[in-house]
């Protein structure tokens, strides 16, 4: 077949691609860009309630606008096809592995919405166990970490966080590192299942672990407390990590960092990868509390280790403590965020990337935080420029002044911000939804050429 017809041909199935993502909500979405949002009607009532066959569904919550919108169609979908390869090859042939990584705030850091991701992808593919991914002990730092693992530790710990500018080490991917000048101090992660929490989760297991560390730094070594499990270490110490390989999978490890020398020195953690062999989603959910872009901008190790990570999908959920206060500038919101988007595509430059727009949220005065609409502006134009999807969870929420709604409706927290457990759960199961729905409508166009 001649390549000219055969390019004509992948043009055609984009382009009929797009076309399905927007029948859906074609009244809303009729022009290359978002609809303008007008403001929520106020809140003179307590929300009602739609039942549904499979779970509660809530009036002020617009679920037609629940779905992946793709600023440029045909190049920004293409962006999208070796991820939605990688998912189908999954979904059909039970075959590699799919790797996400979501970068957020404290909305990601707690890892009950990310979590609840997660837990949705390996229910739908129930026989690909997949591997859990990234994490941080955050227990180490004495801050609140996700509830699917526990963590047990001995020594003193100091945490380092970009947030805070108290970062004095070199921070990579995790945003926080924690260090310890301990002859000996001690880890122990523990990956928990339905067993442990009060709502059904998997249970994941591991085979290999890569350590990320200062491993330029000889004075400190990284290894097995019980030195009886058969395993294989290895230690890069260009890219900065120690690996372990076990012979049989485990849930749990305990490691020891023992200092060598009587020299002035410290061990700095910043996070553990956790893989398998076998096929699946791996979802690392990468938060930290106050985070923004520019404190994203100060982790100069991130794309180094990004890397590594070699995700398939980038989702950013980073823009809200951007945006509360009165100093809030878009242009150097949209600067910094350029920034970053440079650093993450040089890493990993054939990884396809989702913004999700901030949520809506309220002010000390409980007043609309009107910061918000340029933000989304903003997160609108860098999806265009860089060929990305948008997840509008701004609109998706019911726009402004909707935060109320999900207040009353027991879903979000008095602090005028944050979602509680509920909220998060909700927010998981509908991006989840928009995510599997984008993928299923390129299928369907896929099979639509595949029969002609």
């Amino acid at each position: 077949m001649p390549k000219q017809l055969i390019r004509c041909l992948h043009c055609a199935k984009l382009c009929l691609f797009a076309l399905s993502l927007l029948l859906p909500c074609a009244e809303l979405y009729a022009t290359d860009k978002l609809a303008t949002l007008s403001p929520a009607s106020p809140l003179k009532r307590k929300p009602s309630f739609k039942k549904d066959p499979s779970h509660k569904r809530y009036d002020f919550i617009r679920y037609g606008s629940n779905r992946l919108f793709f600023a440029n169609q045909v190049s920004g979908l293409a962006s999208f096809r070796r991820f939605f390869e990688k998912v189908d090859s999954l979904w059909h042939h039970a075959t590699g592995k799919v790797r996400i990584v979501h970068f957020g705030g404290s909305h990601v850091q707690a890892d009950v919405w990310t979590g609840q991701v997660r837990r949705r992808l390996r229910e739908w593919k129930p026989d690909c166990e997949g591997e859990r991914g990234f994490i941080f002990p955050q227990k180490l730092g004495r801050s609140n970490g996700s509830p699917n693992f526990r963590v047990d530790y001995t020594g003193h710990w100091r945490a380092h966080r970009h947030t805070k500018h108290t970062a004095r080490v070199p921070v990579g991917v995790s945003g926080v590192a924690v260090s310890t000048t301990d002859s000996l101090a001690e880890l122990e992660i523990i990956l928990t299942g339905s067993g442990w929490l009060d709502y059904p989760y998997p249970q994941y297991l591991f085979k290999h672990v890569k350590v990320f560390h200062n491993a330029e730094d000889t004075t400190y070594i990284v290894r097995l407390a019980d030195p009886s499990l058969r395993h294989q270490r290895f230690v890069d110490r260009t890219a900065g990590y120690t690996a372990f390989t076990f012979e049989e999978a485990l849930s749990s490890v305990r490691f020891e960092f023992v200092k060598q020398h009587n020299l002035a020195g410290e061990f700095v953690l910043r996070g553990l990868l956790l893989e398998h062999d076998k096929p699946g989603f791996s979802y690392s959910a990468i938060g930290v509390n106050g985070a923004t872009v520019r404190s994203y901008l100060g982790c100069t190790l991130l794309g180094k280790e990004l890397a590594i990570l070699n995700p398939d999908l980038i989702v950013f959920s980073i823009g809200v403590n951007d945006t509360r206060g009165k100093h809030f500038n878009a242009q150097k919101f949209e600067a910094e965020y350029e920034q970053l988007l440079q650093i993450v595509k040089s890493a990993v430059p054939h990884a396809a990337i989702i913004f999700i727009t901030n949520s809506d949220n309220l002010t000390r005065r409980r007043a609309p935080n009107f910061n918000t609409l340029p933000a989304r502006d903003v997160i609108l134009r860098l999806a265009q420029r860089h060929n990305a999807a948008v997840w509008d969870l701004f609109e998706v929420m019911g726009g402004l002044r909707s935060f109320a709604y999900w207040q009353q409706a027991k879903l979000a927290k008095r602090d005028r911000v944050h979602f509680n457990h509920d909220g998060y759960l909700l927010l998981g199961n509908l991006f989840f939804d928009a995510l599997i729905n984008a993928y299923e409508n390129y299928r369907n166009t896929e099979s639509v050429f595949t029969k002609h």
